[in-house]
Parts: structure tokens; sequence; C-alpha cells
């Protein structure tokens, strides 16, 4: 059988970073971007609003757009690679949020943000475009509690048992079964 090349713990890890972090950099872009593009944009031509957007456009894609790409990526690979105690329903929840982000982001924002970009500036256009952003914000807002419910029952012991020394290096913690109050078979810390 062929092994992946990355443990699963760490494809766990690298779904809560980037859930929260486009957490973030969703919520960052709508305060900064798109309200000086709404603050601004009475001041400024249609072709200066539509220059200004193509020439801040670019610095969205590796800050906000390839992350979310990633953490897309890395949630398809928790099909194969979810904790054992991490409930099925959980993922497929959070599948859920990620294919209604996407459509939102394909079939609303995309075409919205073109037509800034081609000089179509209005203020319903750009109502629309903050309005229908926050179904984007307000699935990550539905999805960050999910990974940490995820994490949670991820990193818990199983059946109240403590949770023992990693077994290796890259390894997770193993649940031992422990008496409570017991050091025997706790291992020293060494420096």
């Amino acid at each position: 059988m062929k092994t992946f090349p990355f443990p699963p713990h760490w494809i766990f890890l690298a779904y809560l970073v980037l859930t929260f972090y486009c957490l973030g950099a969703a919520v960052m872009n709508e305060f900064v971007e798109y309200q000086s593009w709404a603050d601004l944009s009475p001041y400024l031509s249609s072709a200066d609003f539509a220059a200004w957007h193509l020439a801040t456009a670019q610095y969205t894609v590796p800050f906000l757009t390839v992350p979310a790409i990633l953490l897309s990526g890395v949630l398809v690979l928790l099909y194969w690679h979810l904790p054992p105690a991490v409930p099925r329903a959980a993922l497929w929840l959070a599948v859920a949020c990620h294919v209604v982000f996407w459509l939102s982001t394909v079939l609303v924002q995309w075409p919205l943000e073109g037509a800034l970009s081609q000089g179509s500036f209005s203020p319903d256009l750009m109502e629309r475009l903050l309005r229908s952003d926050w179904v984007r914000k307000g699935l990550l807002l539905v999805e960050a509690p999910l990974a940490i419910y995820m994490a949670h029952r991820a990193l818990r012991p199983a059946n109240g048992a403590e949770v023992g020394w990693p077994v290796g290096p890259s390894r997770l913690p193993v649940p031992s079964q422990r008496q409570p109050g017991s050091l025997a078979g706790a291992k020293p810390i060494s420096s």
C-alpha cells in the first residue's frame, strides 16, 4: 500500500491553520479593500476606479485565493485522513460550506469584480459586492466553530483515558489506560 508523504496529523493541522487564516483574511479584505473601494469610489472616475481595481486585485490572489484553494484541497485530503474520533458528518458539513463558498465566488463575486475591472462601477454594484461577500464570510464563520469542534474531537482522550506520551517522532499521543492519579508508565521530560 502506498503511503502518503505527509502524516495525517499534519493534514488536519493544515486544515485548522488554513481555516482560521482564510477567515481572518476574508474579514480583513472586507474592512481594508472593499470598504476603501466603497469610500473612495465617489472621488474617482469609472476608468480610474477600474485601473485601481486591477492594480490592487493582483495582491489578493496570493493572500486570499491561493490559501482558499489550498484549504479546499486539504479538506478533500481529510476525506482519506480524517482522525477517527471526528464524525464524518462534520467533514461533510465543511465540504458543503466549501461548495457553496466556491459557487458564490465563481457565480457572484468574480462577475461583479469583473464588471468593476471593466469600468462599470456604480454604487449599486459595489453594494451587491459587499452584501454578497458576506455569504462567503458567513460560511467561514460556520466552518470556524466546526473546525474547533473537529479539533476537540480529534485531540480529546478516547473513552476518558489519559493521553500518554507519543510512540515515536511525528506520531500523535496515544491513549493510555493508567489509573487516575497514577504516574505508572509516565516518562520524565528530559532536557
